[in-house]
Parts: structure tokens; sequence; C-alpha cells
């Protein structure tokens, strides 16, 4: 796992540039929470683009015909104490802080642990990891919660090479990220 350090890029794959980061607009029930998320991967920032577009086609946001997006590119520049975690792995706790982001009805003292943290981070549970988070979630590998259902998700999310993520959740924490700019990738 990459550590946030000051001056290190950030970048943020949309169907759009995101010049002013606005929290209101970011979506509930992804893996960390309401917030604004970015990568250190260059690369999946720009994989993530197409998601979003097919996303934005479906709600009616945009065109159909719409065949790419951008990568806008911040930098950090932590100025203020923040309160930052860092999940290292996809262990235990990175799994039910997924699950209760995903399902309120599991593991909310999760939820309330890190209710005030200001940016957090850890592995991104993308498409190749997806349908084992909802397996986990339906239940199919036992109760979630439960050692049995817990080591099962664990062990076929392992294998997958899962790149980071961090979710800046507050205003203070939008503010260490400026805005340096954006490139356009077009996608078949």
């Amino acid at each position: 796992m990459i550590s946030l350090v000051n001056g290190m890029l950030l970048y943020h794959g949309s169907y759009a540039e995101v010049s002013d980061i606005n929290l209101e607009k970011c979506s509930k029930g992804k893996d960390f929470g309401q917030g604004f998320y970015v990568t250190s991967s260059k690369e999946q920032a720009i994989k993530f683009i197409q998601l979003s577009c097919k996303r934005q086609i479906r709600f009616g946001n945009i065109p159909e015909n719409t065949k790419g997006g951008y990568v806008s590119v911040y930098k950090l520049h932590v100025k203020e104490k923040l309160s930052i975690e860092v999940f290292e792995g996809a262990d235990q706790n990175w799994l039910h802080f997924v699950a209760a982001n995903r399902d309120d009805k599991l593991f909310q003292k999760m939820i309330e642990r890190y209710k005030n943290v200001d940016i957090i981070g850890g592995k991104i549970a993308d498409d190749r990891t997806a349908r084992t988070l909802l397996s986990y979630l339906d239940g199919l590998y036992g109760k979630p919660g439960t050692e049995q259902a817990d080591q099962f998700a664990i062990q076929l999310l392992l294998p997958n090479r899962l790149e980071d993520q961090y979710c800046f959740r507050t205003k203070s924490a939008i503010s260490a990220l400026e805005f340096v700019g954006s490139e356009y990738y077009a996608y078949q």
C-alpha cells in the first residue's frame, strides 16, 4: 500500500473532468462510504472511465454514444492535521468495513469506528472482486461476519491484484487536493 505523502499525484477517472470537488455529489454505498475517491494508479483511473460512463448513460446523464472520459489529476498538500486510516490489505477489518458501507444492516460498529476519519485508504473492490463481495453479502459463503464466511471471502480476494484507493470524506480532506489538470481518454 502506498502511503499518502505531500506532493504526490493522485488520479480520479470519470465521465467528466472534476476540477471543483463537491462532496454532496459523491455517491453513498461505495467501499469506504461517501466521499471523493482517488488512486495513486493512473492506469486504474483510466480503467474506471468506462464504468463511470456506462453508469451515467444508464442514469440518462450523458449521451448513449459517449466513448470516453477524463482522468483528473491532483497534487496532495496536507496543511492541517487530518485523520487518516489505511487498511494495509484485504483483511477482515477491510472486508467488514466495505460490507458495512455496501449493506447498512451489517457491521454498524465499523461505520461508527471510522465515522470521523477524514481520509480512508485501502484496496479497491473492483470488477474482479465485486462478485466475491456480492456473494459474501448475500451469505453464499455463510453468514457475513462468521469466521467461515470471512476466511472464505478473504481467500478468494487475496490472489487478485488489488489496487489502492483513497476516499476523501470531509471538506478539510478535499482542501488538501490541488487540481493540476485532466486528460481525455477514449475507450472502445
